[in-house]
């Protein structure tokens, strides 16, 4: 049954597999990203794959992922324009901070503002496209109910931002990295956001309208 990219089921093959199947997510995901106004889709779709496809081994991986990025391209985009401002605006403060700030107060100051600003960034993120591959919403609904759950989840919210920041950072130091770790940060979230997810879903699995 050809579940997987590598459907391998025992011994040295399984790992590989898992291996094979991490680095096709993650150049999906990299290519889909391209265009930038679809990385908010690639990300739903990156996501819903791993949890769907490498996790319960119920679909296949290519016709989930792109199912997935085609029907959530709309809500996808618009919240990535919106991080997108999000982020232009959180680094427009740090260069405003790094020419107003007197010297002997700066690097004190930036050098907790890089380090709180984008973790708290992050530990939101995590929570905004794994909801959109599994609800749906509308864009603004979409992001409110994700700094909801964000700020109603902290612990699981602070590992999330350590799984991202981890990702980002390592593929700024090891570009190669950007083969696997994508695909490898949305696997590890999973086991993050899935037991939260769990408390709202249908009985039978299927996607709600509600808000969680």
């Amino acid at each position: 049954m050809k579940r997987r990219f590598f459907n391998a089921e025992s011994g040295l093959w399984k790992p590989l597999g898992v291996l094979g199947d991490l680095l096709m997510l993650s150049l999906l995901w990299g290519v889909c990203c391209l265009p930038v106004l679809t990385i908010g889709a690639a990300t739903t779709a990156l996501y819903d794959t791993v949890v769907h496809v490498l996790r319960r081994q119920d679909d296949v991986l290519f016709a989930r992922f792109f199912g997935t990025l085609r029907r959530e391209l709309a809500t996808g985009a618009l919240s990535t324009v919106l991080w997108i401002a999000v982020i232009s605006a959180e680094y427009l403060l740090y260069r405003f901070l790094m020419t107003s700030l007197p010297e002997d107060s700066r690097s004190v100051v930036l050098i907790a503002y890089l380090v709180l600003v984008p973790f708290f960034t992050f530990c939101v993120l995590g929570w905004v496209f794994p909801i959109l591959s599994r609800f749906t919403f509308r864009a603004m609904a979409l992001n409110v109910t994700a700094v909801r759950l964000a700020f109603g989840n902290i612990l699981r919210s602070a590992v999330l931002g350590i799984i991202a920041e981890a990702n980002f950072f390592l593929a700024l130091a090891v570009g190669p990295a950007l083969m696997v770790t994508p695909a490898l940060a949305a696997l590890l979230a999973s086991y993050v956001i899935e037991p939260v997810f769990e408390k709202y879903e249908h009985p039978e699995g299927e996607r709600e309208a509600e808000k969680p």
